[in-house]
């Protein structure tokens, strides 16, 4: 019997999705921490090191850590895994182990991977147009499957990756507005894939010194989309948000969580840090 979800209405743009994503967030119990002796502390450190290890040791997913920065949290840890099963088996596995008696859960958020085919479409029907193709073409209804299947295959780069190395990440969930006035989702189609186009080539603009990677977390989270920022420069955050910003697809209709913004940190780093020492 087949299982998978029946097709979107007309109306709903359709989207291709990748590894699911968790963003783990702890607090620090620093004052349990200091009452341990530098061997326990040390002991702890390497466990926690060790874990951080061998979970972005698989074959297919990733894991990372970071030092988040303000008083929202001390560390997160990012997972990619096939399977929210996968997540749920790394989220027990921190628990095993002696750091997690010193962590304090203060935030987390459970999404996919995603790319719209407003954007497959956009790209695929721009390769026609470069070889001449058109609409009209007696050839275009087969070349453009041939060239939409094309462009899946290269999205695969992007829905089943490593999490990017750049030294720093900004991550935040967002929806869009569906309130009384302002409604998101009772936009005509071709009206919203417009606007996300717009939207769209701001980010490009930022491509070569920022990595997004945008999740969808529609039914699985509280929010709709989670948003991670990749860059070795975390002034370029502010610098493409606030772009975005006054393009009309946010400025109309998109409302922000809270930002978390981290330096990645090695699972040696990690250690360092439980271990109280400042790392160099």
């Amino acid at each position: 019997m087949d299982q998978s979800p029946p097709e979107p209405g007309p109306d709903v743009p359709q989207t291709i999705e990748g590894y699911y994503l968790l963003h783990d967030i702890y607090n620090v119990d620093w004052a349990a921490l200091r009452r341990l002796s530098s061997a326990e502390r040390t002991r702890v450190a390497e466990e926690g090191a060790a874990w951080l290890r061998s979970s972005a040791a698989v074959d297919q997913g990733d894991s990372a850590a970071y030092s988040i920065i303000t008083q929202k949290g001390d560390l997160m840890f990012l997972h990619y895994r096939h399977t929210p099963d996968e997540l749920s088996a790394i989220e027990l596995s921190l628990k095993q182990i002696e750091l997690s008696d010193y962590l304090i859960p203060a935030y987390s958020y459970l999404s996919i991977i995603e790319v719209s085919l407003y954007e497959v479409m956009a790209i695929a029907m721009k390769r026609l147009a470069e070889r001449g193709i058109t609409p009209k073409s007696p050839e275009f209804a087969d070349a453009k499957e041939e060239e939409i299947s094309k462009q899946r295959k290269h999205m695969d780069d992007r829905l089943y990756r490593d999490v990017p190395a750049q030294k720093y990440i900004s991550f935040y969930p967002m929806n869009k507005k569906r309130g009384e006035t302002v409604n998101w989702y009772a936009m005509p189609l071709d009206e919203r894939r417009a606007m996300m186009r717009g939207h769209g080539s701001i980010g490009h603009k930022y491509h070569e010194i920022v990595t997004q990677v945008i999740s969808g977390s529609v039914g699985l989270d509280d929010w709709e989309w989670g948003v991670d920022l990749h860059s070795d420069d975390t002034l370029v955050f502010k610098k493409l948000i606030y772009e975005m910003r006054f393009d009309s697809a946010s400025a109309l209709f998109a409302e922000f969580g809270p930002f978390y913004t981290g330096i990645r940190r090695s699972a040696e780093e990690i250690g360092v840090i439980v271990a109280g020492r400042q790392v160099t």
